[in-house]
């Protein structure tokens, strides 16, 4: 794509920025905008002419204006480096938050051809995935070393249901790490993950998008943008998607859309209301078990299910926005959602019967991990009243707002065990039907029902020139009622919790270009974040963890690419354990873990023509106290469940000429082990990505060559099992725009 040059030298005239903004191409300049040329001494004793004045002024060449449309679209569709984020609640510059701050933009994600959330996560250092540990369903995944399945948002909301998120409506995804409860409430231990939606703007741009791919894939997707009047717009983004898997048999169906009505843009009173749904009906792979304290290579290309196994979930969420301005410093937004999940899982675990050597015909059995499902609801309420403003000498930029919650789930089970017929490692078959009859009976039902409230305030104060000080706290109270039904057997749980928590940071902005910080903050996670209590587990206060950092940002290359760089400590430092001494032998906050590290990050233009997109983390986990019981005690000194050393991302594209672009990049993982203490340890791993695209103006052509060099590698790890990532892949992709 080309990039408009920066203008040298004087500014334009208000003729020429107007036609600018228009989006003219060709506009004469006249002699208004040319200053005079100085007289000589004869010119100073000519007689005056006597031709009319008109016929002396001299005649200029046409001087040539080239710009760009204006579309409304925000630089995540164009650049890789993002112009502003809403991670820290209000719209502001990356560097003016002190913390590390990723932000997957939609170029991106296009670029690489991410079609989950998931996938869009790979570039994020730091980020490791679970293999639906605990029985979870859809997206779960650490963030420096800490689980943060229940860390995602949604425009700046909770986004609670267990389902794997699309990134078909998504402008961007924004990653805050460390500690974070002031800004979103309970958890947020090793950061939070917030998916940006797309918004409508003012002007009429569509486009439509196939994806044709190996291992019979087919995506289809269209973001249509309407203008209505001078105000209003109306954007609506469809996902159409099939994917026989990859291994072939671990199958995928998807639909969704997501229309969002926008009015009153760029008014004192902007409203917004919008729809969204997702479902989708897979086939899930449960991957293959630990053989030899390690994944089994031979396994990774191999689907060890059953075409009777499902998954078939479904996500409709309601929303609505409204910011009244009083100025252009002062607003408050309020935003409303409702959300309703729903998933249903039946799956199939091989459990191998390996001695020695794995061969081909070693048998492996198959079982049934709990199938499984639920019913979520959630409704948030979230009011932000944000103003930039002078007193006693000092500027201040100010965020105070109020958050209402009830979060509803209600899961249940299966009852009956079905039998399975057995197979081999070199030759499963996906074929095979069940050989006993299987009553769909729901049974085993539990109900977690969740309120809170909170009220924050926070304020960056710049008390002298290019020193800014930020101090926020939050209080929250969170309560939770827990029905467990088995059989005959009730059970009830709850709890209630009352908890503060602070955020605080000093930057210096040595120069416009260049800024230090050094920032703490806090967080908290109760009992019921995991939806559930059980007997020990409402008898236990929230843990508490916190996060210290010092760090640098800068733009370089006249802000054409942002660098940073962080040195950081997340510490858990009251864990629950378990501990055999308490009357119930349950939970006490006896436990303590952190994880030290660093992290480097470059986004951005290196030359017009030649755009980079990297990140890196090295850190050092360890479990530094837990509870009595034997497997609580063997962790103590090793490392955190899943958490790499090293772990990173890059991904580069050069315009090799004007219509065509070339890219390549990497992402991979150190070694790391599936809990804390176990011997079972997933190797490292770096896969190699790769894209050449043709571009014009009205559509695109793009190929990608995805694991280049067909790398085995085990990516999602749990105590029982671990599955492998995708093999080699082509996509071949047309986009039309009009």
């Amino acid at each position: 794509m080309k990039r408009s040059q920066k203008s040298k030298g004087k500014a334009p005239s208000r003729l020429v920025a107007a036609m600018l903004a228009s989006g003219a191409v060709a506009a004469p300049l006249y002699a208004a905008e040319v200053p005079a040329a100085p007289q000589t001494s004869q010119s100073a004793t000519a007689a005056t002419p006597t031709t009319p004045a008109a016929s002396q002024e001299p005649t200029l060449a046409p001087v040539i204006v080239k710009g760009q449309r204006e579309t409304g679209k925000t630089t995540s569709a164009t650049e890789y480096k993002p112009s502003t984020t809403k991670i820290g609640k209000i719209e502001q510059d990356a560097k003016d938050v002190p913390q590390s701050v990723t932000v997957i933009p939609e170029k991106l994600i296009e670029d690489r051809k991410n079609d989950s959330m998931t996938s869009a996560l790979q570039h994020v250092s730091g980020i490791s995935f679970n293999a639906g540990e605990g029985g979870r369903i859809g997206d779960n995944l650490n963030l420096r070393g800490f689980v943060s399945y229940g860390d995602l948002f949604l425009d700046g909301m909770r986004d609670i249901a267990q389902y794997n998120r699309e990134v078909f409506s998504l402008d961007r995804i924004e990653v805050l790490r460390g500690s974070a409860s002031m800004l979103y409430g309970h958890g947020s231990t090793g950061g939070v993950i917030n998916q940006v939606s797309k918004q409508p703007f003012l002007a009429d741009e569509n486009t439509v998008t196939t994806t044709v791919g190996t291992h019979d894939y087919y995506r289809a997707t269209a973001d249509l943008n309407k203008a209505i009047g001078e105000t209003s717009a109306l954007r609506v983004n469809t996902m159409s998607t099939y994917d026989a898997g990859n291994p072939t048999g671990a199958d995928s169906k998807r639909l969704g859309i997501a229309p969002t009505f926008r009015t009153g843009i760029g008014t004192k009173d902007e409203f917004q209301i919008g729809y969204y749904h997702l479902n989708y009906d897979n086939t899930p792979n449960n991957g293959f078990a630990w053989v030899g304290n390690r994944p089994v290579d031979a396994a990774a290309d191999k689907f060890y299910g059953l075409k009777s196994d499902f998954q078939t979930d479904s996500a409709d969420i309601a929303s609505a926005e409204y910011i009244h301005r009083f100025s252009n410093k002062t607003q408050v937004r309020t935003a409303l959602r409702y959300g309703e999940f729903k998933r249903d899982l039946f799956s199939t675990q091989e459990k191998p019967t390996l001695a020695g050597a794995v061969t081909d015909n070693s048998p492996v059995t198959r079982g049934s991990p709990p199938a499984r499902g639920a019913n979520d609801q959630d409704m948030f309420s979230q009011t932000d009243l944000s103003s930039r403003f002078d007193l006693f000498g000092m500027k201040h930029e100010a965020l105070t707002g109020v958050e209402l919650g009830r979060e509803y789930s209600a899961q249940f089970r299966y009852a009956g065990t079905p039998g399975k017929p057995s197979t081999t490692v070199g030759s499963p078959s996906d074929s095979d039907v069940i050989t006993t009859p299987y009553a769909m009976q729901r049974t085993n039902y539990t109900y977690f029902t969740a309120y809170s409230q909170s009220i924050y305030a926070q304020d960056t104060i710049e008390f002298v020139p290019h020193w800014k000080l930020l101090a926020g706290g939050r209080w929250d109270r969170f309560s939770g009622d827990y029905a467990n039904a088995t059989g005959t057997t009730r059970t009830r749980y709850e709890r209630k919790d009352r908890l503060w928590s602070y955020r605080s940071g000093l930057i210096w902005e040595a120069t416009p270009t260049q800024s230090y910080y050094i920032s703490r903050s806090t967080s908290y996670s109760t009992s019921g974040d995991l939806y559930q209590y059980d007997a020990p587990g409402a008898q236990t206060p929230p843990e508490q963890s916190r996060n210290t950092e010092i760090g640098t940002k800068w733009d370089l290359f006249d802000g054409d690419l942002a660098l940073r760089g962080s040195l950081f400590r997340s510490k858990k430092f009251n864990e629950r354990s378990t501990d055999s001494t308490t009357p119930i032998g349950g939970s006490v906050l006896s436990g303590q873990r952190h994880t030290d590290g660093w992290e480097i990050e470059a986004t951005g233009h290196l030359t017009p023509k030649w755009e980079l997109f990297f990140n890196f983390a090295h850190m050092w986990s360890n479990v530094d106290r837990a509870g009595n019981a034997a497997g609580s005690a063997a962790s103590v000194g090793g490392p955190s469940a899943n958490t790499p050393t090293n772990s990173g991302a890059i991904w580069s594209t050069y315009q090799f000429m004007p219509n065509w672009q070339f890219g390549f990049g990497a992402d991979g993982q150190s070694k790391r082990n599936f809990a804390a203490g176990s011997s079972n340890v997933a190797p490292g791993f770096v896969k190699y990505d790769a894209m050449l695209s043709y571009d014009q103006p009205r559509y695109n052509i793009q190929l990608n060559l995805n694991n280049v060099f067909n790398k085995v590698y085990w990516p999602q790890v749990y105590n029982g099992w671990a599955v492998a990532g995708p093999s080699r892949n082509v996509q071949l992709t047309t986009t039309l725009k009009f």
